[in-house]
């Protein structure tokens, strides 16, 4: 088992404890900026959330209804999201996630795809469906609400239909092809294409190298974990373990972590700064 201060001083970071919880959405923008990724709600014990970080604690179930702490953390989607505080995905187990704007360019490289869609369709990386979406959105340059992209793209009402079209956007969206972004004061949700609304941030993950990209996001990443399962951080963000290990390798090689046995038969990384402080 993780050491209980390893383990406080987590929940610390991450605003999980009744002390430190964060009062309200004003707060959320500087939180997420500091964490780099969040999600919504609890999506995996490898990231922060801000449901978790709002209640101020870790083991808070969320409910259905409206007039509790759920409710309100679900309104934050276009409190924050009018306010672009963010880059909004579903990177984290096809979860709700705001990814800082520091960090999305290096998520994009580590996690994105920056072959064209174009390019993906025809190399057969791309499904008919999703690649309609694609072609409807570069017509008009500018975010559509889902209905209106819905019947442009030829998905018109109707079980299948929805569930096609819910397919190619979750396709378009795992790749970071496809974003949501929150305009006006309705809830009607937009979509857009990261090319075109993010072509500064694409831009600067093309200059990148994927072991850069992956440097960046544990440098940013595990001092605020202060403890990482690297098998969990792998299957979140969809990377071979082997090379998640590498990066970790290096970096206990340059002494910036120290290995931590995790449940008797995994070892962990523990960010060695958190080691010295809480001896």
């Amino acid at each position: 088992m993780v050491e209980s201060s390893y383990v406080q001083q987590r929940l610390h970071n991450w605003r999980q404890t009744s002390a430190g919880h964060l009062s309200g959405s004003e707060q959320a923008p500087d939180f997420i900026e500091r964490m780099g990724i969040v999600t919504l709600y609890p999506a995996s014990p490898e990231f922060p959330n801000l449901f978790s970080a709002y209640v101020g604690d870790p083991d808070a179930k969320t409910d259905s209804a409206w007039d509790t702490p759920s409710g309100e953390i679900y309104t934050w989607r276009w409190t924050l999201g009018r306010q672009a505080v963010a880059y909004y995905s579903v990177l984290i187990r096809r979860r709700p996630t705001w990814i800082s704007w520091s960090l999305f360019p290096t998520m994009l490289r580590l996690c994105g795809e920056l072959r064209s869609p174009h390019e993906l369709y025809h190399a057969g990386q791309l499904s008919a469906h999703a690649y309609r979406i694609v072609e409807t959105l570069e017509a008009v340059a500018a975010p559509m609400p889902t209905s209106e992209l819905r019947e442009q793209a030829g998905f018109p009402r109707g079980t299948a239909s929805r569930n096609l079209y819910l397919k190619a956007v979750e396709e378009l969206e795992s790749q970071m092809l496809l974003a949501k972004v929150f305009l006006g004061d309705d809830h009607t949700m937009y979509h857009t294409l990261v090319s075109q609304r993010y072509a500064e941030h694409v831009a600067s993950a093309e200059r990148l190298t994927q072991q850069d990209a992956l440097r960046a996001f544990l440098h940013s990443y595990v001092p605020q974990a202060v403890y990482v399962n690297p098998a969990q951080l792998a299957k979140d963000l969809k990377l071979p373990l082997a090379t998640l290990n590498a990066a970790f390798e290096d970096l206990l090689n340059e002494q910036q972590v120290v290995p931590l046995p995790l449940d008797g038969k995994h070892t962990g990384y523990l960010w060695r700064d958190a080691a010295i402080i809480t001896r």
